[in-house]
Formats: C-alpha cells, structure tokens, sequence
C-alpha cells in the first residue's frame, strides 16, 4: 500500500485507506467481467465486501465526492443504483495496476519464473475455495 501511495501523491491523486482501495478493486473487476462497462449494483458491492449496506454506501459517498465512482439508476430496474468508475477513478485504477504490474515483476526477478507461476496458482486458487466458501455459507 505505501508504494501506491507514493504514486498518488507524486500524481497529485487521493490517499485511499486499504478498505477503499478494495472497493475500487471490486468495482473494476466487476465492471470489467460485465464488458459492457455498465458498472456494479451496490448490492453486489455489500456480498463481494461482506459489509454493512450502509458501510459500503457510506464508502461510495466518500469516494463519490472524491469524484472516484458515480453512481446511477440501473438501466434494467430504476430503483436498484449501479456504480462505476469515474474519470479520476479510471485514472487511478490504472496506476494502481501498474504499481502492482511492478511489484510482480519485482517478485518474479527474485523467484524466478517458475515459482512465481507456482505462487500466483496457489493464490488463484485459495481465491477459489474462499469464494466457494463465501457461496456455501450464504445457503
């Protein structure tokens, strides 16, 4: 997290706390799954951060003002909101991923290709069963 900061501050963009750097994580993956750049239902948002409705909301204000996401009446359904990347959240999605882009290349020099493959199996995976555990637990 302090090489990200670091990166922000060099480019005049928001410090975020890790729980808001989650959340931004979660809106990019998801909208990038969707393809259609149609964004996340804040409900989604509350399953995937296993928060509060009103913790989560309260989040998306706080980078709303930031001007980070925006938030909007789902086209399917108009009461439900869906919430995207804004501008500057594109922005500093992006420069997130470099850093980490980085920060893997890092590992990978030390590891070595192989191992660092290996790693990023294991934790792919591990990523699976916790979600698999995460869906049985809600039924």
């Amino acid at each position: 997290m302090a090489q990200i900061d670091a990166r922000m501050d060099r480019l005049a963009m928001p410090t975020l706390r890790p729980a808001h750097a989650q959340l931004l994580a979660f809106i990019e993956a998801q909208t990038a799954a969707r393809g259609d750049g149609s964004g996340v239902r804040l409900t989604d948002l509350v399953a995937s951060m296993r928060l509060a409705k009103q913790t989560v909301g309260d989040m998306i204000d706080d980078l709303e003002a930031q001007k980070l996401v925006e938030r909007y009446s789902d086209p399917d359904h108009g009461v439900i909101k869906r919430v995207r990347l804004g501008s500057r959240g594109k922005v500093l999605a992006g420069e997130v991923r470099k850093v980490s882009d980085a920060t893997e290349a890092r590992w990978a020099k030390l590891l070595g290709k192989k191992k660092m493959a290996a790693l990023r199996s294991v934790l792919e995976d591990l990523a699976a069963g916790l979600a698999a555990e995460a869906a049985a637990d809600k039924k």
